[in-house]
């Protein structure tokens, strides 16, 4: 019969894949709020650090008598742009804005190119000169712009810088321009010979040199300072102002200058962080008018969050100075992204979860499978017990109907007797048929409790033939009994006769008339040989399942000898005894094997 092929992988795999998601989604929203709570404590650090450099600035500013709004602006400025890397965290930024008594915006973190000093003679008029490019550049500009700054970024200490950028201002800075790019040509000093190489938009000569490395584990200088020189120069980027007209542009002065890009600088970020800086909306919107407002009685600001579920977002609102009195307004504000940060650290406990899942999954299904085969096994077996039971009743039933109803009819009283014992005999043999089950039923239960000594199985082969002689003479067989060593075995003395008696009795009985048995008693084995008809290769493999149908050739009625032999094995079993059948020539041989037991002297 075809079973059917269920698919077990299914539920399994829907299973273990709800089992792992939950799992892995639980853990990582555990994660994920440990990484909220650390971005609010190096939110916090910052701002503290943050509210001290500028006390300390504001107070070094009245000593010093700088007053001027610009230079209060410019210094702001430089804060807000300065000291981003307070917070070291791949996936957090912040941005600050500063805001003057009247909480009107003075500066706050942005794009910027420049930051030169402005001199007039020996005297410095600004500190700290830079440019909005916001207020300059369309967002395509500003990248391409961010692009050749990023590849000098990329080769910083290592080479000289492959694009120089310049600016070009009113002598006074009080605006920009315009904005060049040249991609320069060096040479190793040594190497050049031709004559100093004068910028022309600078109109200078430009040298670089590269300091020799430190190897921080000895504390000593590695390789040569090199020094290089530009032999060349090519604008390959330029932008003006269209509000400058050329003319105007002529009385300007160009100068080689440096950009600001938020989380884009040297030592630490990239392009890609500081276009997610540039998109966040959250760092740039800043008021030009803001409302701090605080409630009393609380000893610090708290921290104000505004996430949207995916984005962790929040801000300090900072007063400097005195409550009554500040000297300006610090509004501060972080975003991070707590999940992202989760996944990346979990990204190895995710694969070797999926490999744990995986893994067992598979043992999971393939136990399945085991167990669904062997009930499906089990049900063949059952279906298959039930068909030979009710074909082995039908014929002793048949019989005692026929016989019976002859009984009925009274017209054959000269067989009565006939009759009955042929009716007695059929009921004996069906109740031998119980009898087997009942005693196969006996041997599968966990009750079992098999009464053991030791025994000589030569002694238990020769009580059992004793039985069979009647039907050995009426047969004319002949019985070769051969003894080359006690072959004892530890075992329940009932069930091991009832096991001996279905070989010797198959034996006799599907012997040929004037056959021959030969029974060879070994230390460890016994042989048991008949003469007789000879089983197929098939018949071989199949003959110790349970209702095996031998071929009828083998006897002159049909018999299922695979319930005898399937006793025998099960008891035989018990005993850790092994049992093989083999053809020969002229007949069948069986073997059993077992450990023996030393015999006690």
């Amino acid at each position: 019969m075809k079973r059917k092929n269920k698919r077990f992988w299914k539920p399994v795999v829907i299973g273990f894949g709800v089992v792992y998601v939950l799992t892995m989604g639980l853990t990582t929203f555990l994660v994920k709020e440990k990484f909220k709570e650390g971005y609010t404590q190096q939110f916090r650090q910052a701002a503290v650090s943050m509210l001290k450099r500028v006390s300390e600035r504001e107070s070094a500013m009245e000593e010093e008598d700088w007053n001027s709004e610009q230079s209060e602006k410019d210094f702001y400025q430089y804060l807000a742009n300065g000291y981003l890397w307070e917070i070291d965290n791949e996936l957090m930024q912040v941005s600050f804005a500063f805001y003057d008594k009247e909480k009107n915006l003075l500066a706050k973190t942005r794009d910027e190119i420049g930051g030169n000093s402005v001199w007039e003679g020996n005297t410095q008029i600004r500190e700290y000169v830079s440019y909005d490019l916001d207020d300059f550049l369309s967002s395509k500009e500003k990248e391409t712009l961010a692009q050749y700054y990023w590849e000098n970024i990329f080769l910083e200490g290592m080479e000289p810088g492959k694009y120089r950028i310049s600016i070009l201002t009113p002598p006074q800075k009080e605006e920009l321009w315009g904005i060049y790019v040249q991609r320069i040509t060096w040479a190793a000093k040594e190497d050049w010979e031709g004559e100093n190489y004068v910028d022309p938009l600078s109109k200078q000569i430009y040298r670089f040199e590269i300091g020799a490395l430190i190897d921080y584990s000895t504390g000593e200088e590695t390789g040569e300072i090199q020094s290089f020189v530009e032999t060349d120069s090519e604008i390959v980027w330029e932008w003006f102002n269209p509000e400058i007209d050329e003319e105007l542009r002529e009385s300007g002065k160009i100068s080689s200058t440096g950009m600001y890009l938020p989380y884009m600088i040297s030592y630490r970020g990239t392009y890609k962080d500081w276009k997610r800086w540039t998109k966040s909306q959250y760092l740039h919107d800043f008021p030009a008018q803001n409302e701090f407002v605080w409630e009393r009685g609380i000893e610090e600001p708290p921290l104000i969050v505004e996430s949207d579920g995916f984005y962790y977002r929040g801000k300090y609102q900072l007063r400097v100075g005195m409550a009554e009195d500040p000297f300006c307004y610090i509004e501060m504000r972080m975003e991070g992204s707590p999940w992202l940060a989760a996944v990346n650290y979990m990204k190895y406990v995710y694969l070797a979860g999926l490999a744990m899942t995986l893994a067992c999954m598979i043992k999971i299904i393939y136990a399945f499978r085991k167990i669904y085969d062997t009930q499906m096994s089990l049900e063949e077996t059952r279906r298959d017990f039930t068909n030979a039971m009710a074909h082995e009743l039908k014929t002793p039933l048949g019989i005692i109907r026929n016989f019976a109803e002859n009984l009925m009819e009274h017209n054959m009283e000269e067989k009565r007797d006939y009759y009955l014992a042929q009716i007695i005999g059929q009921t004996e043999e069906m109740d031998h048929l119980v009898i087997k089950m009942i005693e196969i039923s006996k041997l599968d239960s966990e009750d079992l409790l098999l009464k053991k000594e030791v025994l000589s199985f030569g002694e238990l082969i020769k009580e059992q033939m004793a039985r069979l002689e009647p039907m050995v003479q009426e047969k004319n067989l002949r019985v070769q009994y051969q003894e080359n060593g006690n072959f004892l075995v530890n075992g329940d003395r009932e069930y091991l006769a009832k096991a001996v008696w279905n070989l010797l009795d198959n034996a006799v009985e599907y012997n040929i008339s004037h056959g021959s048995i030969r029974i060879k008693i070994e230390k460890d084995q016994c042989v048991i040989e008949n003469t007789g008809s000879l089983m197929e290769k098939e018949e071989i493999l199949h003959a110790f399942e349970l209702f095996y149908t031998q071929d009828k050739s083998r006897s002159k009625k049909e018999r299922h000898m695979g319930m005898g032999l399937f006793l025998t094995k099960k008891i035989l079993g018990l005993h850790g005894m092994e049992i093989g059948l083999e053809t020969m020539e002229d007949g069948i041989r069986v073997v059993i094997k077992a450990s023996p037991i030393p015999k006690k002297h």
